[in-house]
């Protein structure tokens, strides 16, 4: 079976907070049989299309599709532009797609092809659940209402929008006190995970992080900006709450930095961004050699959500995966069959060959790409 064609693919929705554009990637074999991926940089999705398109004839045209492991080190170490956010997403959703490809050729589940399940389900947190810079009680009533959802787990961020690298004690009080009203809200065997979007300097948040250990948040997310892991350990040193990062990161060298200088108790690879599943998989070795859990971050379309739902079923460290899908408009759910959703705050990963889903064309076709779509409250610092 040879790969004959490459063809992308748009798809958007909005959520709460935000409208996503999604670039989705189609591989072709000259046996029928396809893969799909996604390479979704939530900005920038032209330019990721354009690159994967130049790659199509130069890196995978005629090439066997099992190869992912050789298609990917030619494809990475092959370019001057390594680990930069477009071309890593590009890389990614190839990646992915070939990975979907695999599964179909071989018949099996893409967790059966990475070394099999680990777990029997795999325990999800809600995202896109609040509004942003709300009154503390409007939070906690958001908050109860996601528990009656099924949730035992949940993320926002308190911080609000008129702060940058520095907060006023106005601020950091009403932020206190949204944290405060949510914990009340949920009791106390809710997780709460509290995000911060990289916006803060080291001192800053360190004073934040410390007023918010009395409400045992799961975890303290991007407190500082990920260019600098010697922040990041600052913050890490004097706070007690577990650190994440990782979104903003492409690629295992990063990762491996954090690991090393003990900065960071949770990655947070996307698998849209990061490298596919190929690379993944690396990174939560690495991991996994300094006991730091995966948590992989996740804005992407049911494609990349799947990848990574394959993904946390074979990791050992595995500890909770963001799940955004029930709270995008509903045809999120519409454009492809064999999608979970969450029960009592967990999914179950359909057997089904490769990735488990099948496209409808249609519901694709009806909602493609959104020229309007700002993607922000995914990529943006200021909130």
């Amino acid at each position: 079976m040879k790969i004959t064609g490459v063809e992308t693919l748009y798809f958007s929705a909005r959520i709460y907070t935000a409208d996503r554009n999604w670039l989705l990637v189609r591989i072709q074999t000259d046996e029928g049989l396809f893969g799909i991926g996604d390479a979704s940089p939530l900005g920038n999705e032209i330019q990721t299309a354009s690159l994967i398109e130049e790659w199509a004839d130069k890196f995978l045209v005629g090439k066997d599709p099992l190869d992912t492991e050789a298609i990917w080190s030619e494809i990475y170490y092959n370019n001057n532009a390594r680990g930069g956010r477009i071309e890593t997403t590009a890389l990614s959703g190839i990646d992915i797609a070939l990975w979907d490809l695999k599964g179909k050729i071989l018949n099996q589940p893409i967790y059966k092809l990475l070394g099999g399940a680990q777990r029997d389900k795999i325990r999800v947190y809600a995202n896109g659940w609040y509004t942003v810079a709300a009154d503390p009680k409007l939070n906690a009533e958001e908050a109860r209402n996601t528990v009656d959802m099924g949730y035992t787990a949940m993320k926002f961020d308190p911080f609000a929008q008129n702060n940058y690298y520095n907060i006023s004690l106005e601020e950091a009080q009403i932020s206190e006190d949204r944290v405060a009203a949510v914990r009340e809200a949920v009791g106390p065997n809710v997780d709460i995970l509290v995000e911060v979007h990289a916006k803060f300097s080291t001192g800053t948040a360190i004073s934040l992080g410390q007023r918010l250990e009395k409400y045992r948040p799961l975890w303290f997310e991007e407190p500082t900006s990920q260019e600098n892991v010697a922040e990041m350990k600052a913050v890490r040193d004097r706070v007690n709450i577990p650190i994440a990062t990782g979104e903003r990161l492409y690629t295992k060298f990063p990762f491996y930095e954090l690991v090393a200088a003990d900065a960071v108790d949770v990655l947070q690879p996307d698998i849209a961004n990061a490298g596919g599943i190929t690379e993944l998989k690396k990174i939560a070795a690495i991991a996994e050699a300094r006991h730091v859990n995966m948590a992989p971050h996740n804005t992407c379309s049911p494609v990349g959500t799947m990848a990574e739902c394959h993904l946390d079923l074979t990791m050992t460290n595995f500890l909770i995966q963001e799940y955004h899908a029930e709270f995008y408009t509903p045809h999120y759910f519409d454009a492809f069959d064999g999608f979970p959703r969450q029960v009592d705050g967990y999914l179950t990963v359909p057997d089904t060959p490769g990735l488990g889903l099948t496209i409808n064309e249609e519901v694709l076709a009806q909602h493609g790409y959104d020229p309007t779509a700002t993607a922000r409250a995914g990529t943006s610092r200021r909130i």
